[in-house]
């Protein structure tokens, strides 16, 4: 099962939407989980089955794009987590990024 998540920086208040794992019926091929291309430094919604191994991508569930989580509060998916607190923003470059589901898919 899916979500679609919300994110917002407590910082700048950059402020986006990205969805987060596969579908009942495309988990095993499509799996989009948020990130930061190295190159342009932008947030990207990308598949991770496919870009797991690139060196192209940080991804919000890697622990050097995660701050402190006091509450170790997190979204699944398989063994993905993302914290739902102090992730790092793209636009003011501090760790102040928090995600919320706004909706489950499937």
């Amino acid at each position: 099962m899916g979500n679609i998540i919300a994110t917002k920086c407590k910082s700048c208040g950059f402020s986006n939407e990205f969805r987060y794992g596969g579908g009942r019926f495309s988990y095993q091929t499509h799996c989009p989980v948020p990130a930061i291309n190295k190159e342009t430094l932008k947030f990207e919604n990308i598949n991770y089955l496919e870009h797991k191994d690139s060196d192209k991508y940080l991804f919000y569930s890697d622990n050097i794009l995660k701050g402190n989580n006091f509450d170790n509060n997190t979204i699944n998916n398989f063994d993905l987590k993302l914290n739902m607190v102090n992730n790092y923003c793209p636009s003011c470059k501090e760790k102040s990024l928090d995600f919320r589901i706004t909706m489950f898919t499937d």
